[in-house]
């Protein structure tokens, strides 16, 4: 058996698939288990995309089934421009400028192969999706962590982050609306991170990845290509995995600098291929019914917020309502020294599994993160099953 690498010998368990195991085993115990903790949609794809889907699967005429191009099929990158210009008014490139993915995930860990040495510095805000951290560890990079914390609304206080950081960080990477706080950056915020890159030349990775589950319907999300409209200093990722429920068909791309794009695009056509041609077919029929799905996937969401927040409130917990993303921040109770203490008690005592903080950066510590991923009838349930088991802030 070879030696593994410094790479998998430095690499933690994934965070997620903690959860996913523990729940596995309360299931083989016979716990009716309420599954709070992974952000995995239990709605369906639009009907569109499933017919869609069907129809390229049958498709005889357009080879569908044969090697994928690496770089997309280009009426899928069409409909991705033509996507972003109605949505932000951004314009872009679809030859220069996008870049279909087998999920975000994928995007953003090759494109951290393609920009840092092994030693070369990244900004990650934390908390924060585990996947980047992995990822930045697999590219042997020094990363730092930037806090979000609660008294700055979780937003990051970037002239906070010391010197000698700054010197060494080539890429910063930001997820607005945020998992897995929910919480929303403002235009100003945006303003001053592409003011702070340039001047430090540090550049910059927006995962949009929730723009589309918003539970208010005053608050409008925004690319940060908005506020880079030339593609100076900036690619973002999006995925088709929150916005459509379709995170079992791993889509996604990435779009801004052409350079920035070329490059990750040498690295994906050297690692694999491209997306399987009928699930972009698929993809092109979401984005046509992006603000439709949207809006009646969002009213779920806000429904099941709605039944939840109010029940912990009134059971004496400490919750920020989040008017995006499906996704419940929670203060673990003063009790507990950890929020995996706290959520392995849970899940032992109740059958409600909720994701520990600490998975998602040493800034989690002290929540627990609750996916709005079960019905209004269910989420109550798992507030009166902590009641009963004693549980409170």
């Amino acid at each position: 058996m070879p030696e593994p690498s410094d790479k998998v010998k430095n690499l933690p368990t994934y965070a997620l698939a903690k959860l996913f195991a523990a729940k596995e085993k309360k299931l083989r115990d016979g716990v009716d288990v309420i599954d709070l903790g992974v952000g995995n949609p239990d709605l369906r794809p639009p009907e569109k995309v499933i017919r869609a889907l069907h129809q390229a699967l049958d498709d005889v005429s357009k080879e569908n089934h044969r090697y994928p191009a690496f770089d997309g099929l280009p009426e899928f990158r069409e409909a991705i421009a033509e996507w972003y210009s109605k949505r932000f008014g951004v314009k872009l490139d679809p030859g220069k400028e996008i870049l279909p993915l087998v999920g975000s995930k994928e995007g953003l860990a090759k494109f951290m192969l393609a920009h840092l040495n092994p030693g070369d510095g990244i900004l990650i805000t934390s908390p924060c999706y585990p996947a980047y951290l992995g990822a930045a560890t697999v590219a042997q990079a020094s990363t730092y962590q930037v806090p979000l914390l609660e008294k700055y609304d979780f937003i990051p206080q970037l002239d906070q982050i010391p010197e000698d950081v700054l010197k060494r960080a080539k890429l910063i990477l930001v997820n607005f609306p945020n998992n897995p706080t929910g919480a929303v950056a403002s235009d100003s915020f945006y303003e001053h991170l592409r003011e702070f890159a340039l001047k430090n030349a540090i550049f910059i990775m927006s995962d949009i990845a929730y723009c589309d589950v918003c539970l208010d319907p005053r608050f409008r999300s925004r690319s940060f290509l908005e506020f880079d409209r030339n593609k100076e200093n900036s690619i973002e990722f999006h995925s088709f995995s929150k916005s459509f429920s379709m995170q079992g068909w791993r889509l996604g791309f990435a779009c801004g600098n052409s350079t920035a794009v070329a490059n990750l695009l040498k690295i994906k056509s050297n690692m694999d291929f491209g997306v399987f041609m009928a699930i972009q077919r698929a993809g092109i029929a979401a984005l046509e019914e992006a603000e439709a799905f949207s809006q009646q996937m969002s009213e779920v969401y806000r429904k099941r917020r709605d039944a939840l927040v109010p029940e912990l409130i009134k059971a004496g917990w400490d919750v920020r309502p989040p008017v995006a993303t499906l996704y419940v921040w929670l203060r673990i109770p003063r009790s507990y020294s950890s929020s995996d203490e706290f959520a392995n008690d849970l899940v032992e005592k109740t059958g409600v599994l909720v994701a520990p903080g600490a998975g998602f950066g040493k800034h989690g510590e002290g929540y627990v993160r609750i996916s709005l991923i079960a019905s209004e009838e269910r989420l109550v349930e798992a507030v009166k099953r902590m009641k009963e088991a004693g549980f409170k802030y």
